[in-house]
């Protein structure tokens, strides 16, 4: 009972850890990008499909869909992005 406990308690670390927020450089909100032009870099220069943006801590974060090049169709994502240039900081894939 005891090693099965530890072994969910073990896959609901790695799990939480998957999805823990990223660390993006503190800055202050005036260098950030304007929430429409990430936006459009999110979609045009990344080519995801936005469901939610929003902010976590000092990351812009999407959780939407994008291209698995691999698989050749479309699957969820979640991307935390760098508020000041736009830069992926985190990638999660949930094929």
């Amino acid at each position: 009972m005891i090693k099965r406990s530890l072994l969910v308690l073990t896959a609901l670390t790695v799990s939480a850890n998957a999805y823990a927020s990223a660390k993006c450089p503190k800055a202050p909100k005036d260098q950030w990008m304007h929430v429409l032009d990430m936006q459009k870099k999110i979609v045009n220069d990344y080519g995801f499909a936005i469901k939610k943006f929003q902010t976590d801590g000092n990351c812009y974060e999407i959780y939407g869909w994008g291209l698995n090049d691999k698989k050749d169709k479309f699957v969820k994502v979640e991307v935390y992005f760098n508020p000041v240039n736009g830069e992926i900081v985190k990638k999660v894939i949930d094929d």
